[in-house]
Order: C-alpha cells, then structure tokens, then sequence
C-alpha cells in the first residue's frame, strides 16, 4: 500500500476528479491515503477541497428548503377558495351573438359592392392596354435579341 503511494505521484487533474468521492467516502483505501497525502503537500488542491465543501454545503441546504409555519394553511385556505365567475345578463348573451352577426353581414355586403365596383371599372378599360401589357415582352432589348434569334 505504501509502495502504491510513493509510486503513484498523483497529479492535480486526477485530485481534481478524486475530491468529490473523497468528500462522500466513496473511495478506496488506498486511493484515500493517496489523496489525504497529497493534499497534505499541495496548497492549491486543499483549497479547492474547501471550494468543493462550501459548495456541497449550498446543495445540501436547497435541498430541505426551509418552510415558514403557516404556509400550509394558507395553501389550503386559497386552494378551498372558490372563484367568483362574473354571471353576465340575459341580455348581454343574447345581444353579443346579434352584434357579431350584423358585423358579418355588413363586411359581406361591403365586400360585394367593392367587388362589383372593381369589376366595372376593368370592363370599361380600353382593350389595347391589356395587349401592351402581352407585348410589354418586347419593350426588353435581351428578350427581344432572344426572341429573333429563334
């Protein structure tokens, strides 16, 4: 075992990776006596031991959160509270389903008369725009140059 020790000169990395089952008393025995000797020696891995201790300590107290006395009573008084539902009038659900209802319409009919006067003023539009629009293709020097070259 002691052979192990004085052979084995242990690095900080393989500390490093050691010190948390040397704080929960996983390791062997021999691994152990190798770790408590080296810290023995090295400043710089005994404080990260204490670095590793402090913060062991931070989770193991957020792991049993402290609770105030009557938090459970409070819990259940607002758990047992019963919402109070807004009760609306008969005429206020009768009226909603009507005002939407008239929306609807109105949107429809507006819809239809600025359809019908879209359409009207594209009928009357000279015929030869629609043609200047077909032959807007030649007003383009490259598609022109490709087109008489087929």
């Amino acid at each position: 075992m002691v052979s192990y020790i004085k052979s084995n000169k242990m690095n900080h990395k393989s500390i490093h990776k050691d010190l948390i089952f040397y704080l929960d008393n996983e390791l062997s025995e021999v691994k152990r006596i190798a770790v408590e000797k080296h810290l023995e020696e090295c400043a710089d891995c005994r404080s990260f031991l204490a670095f590793l201790q402090e913060g062991m300590q931070i989770i193991e107290k957020e792991k049993k959160p402290e609770v105030t006395p009557f938090f459970y009573t409070r819990l259940s008084a607002r758990l047992e509270e019963k919402p109070e539902y807004q009760v609306q009038s008969q005429w206020a659900r009768l009226a909603q389903p009507a005002f939407f209802s008239i929306i609807l319409v109105l949107g429809i009919y507006g819809g239809l008369r600025l359809g019908s006067n879209a359409s009207f003023s594209k009928v009357h539009q000279p015929v030869t725009s629609s043609i200047q629009m077909l032959n807007d293709f030649e007003a383009e020097p490259i598609e022109s140059f490709l087109l008489n070259e087929l």
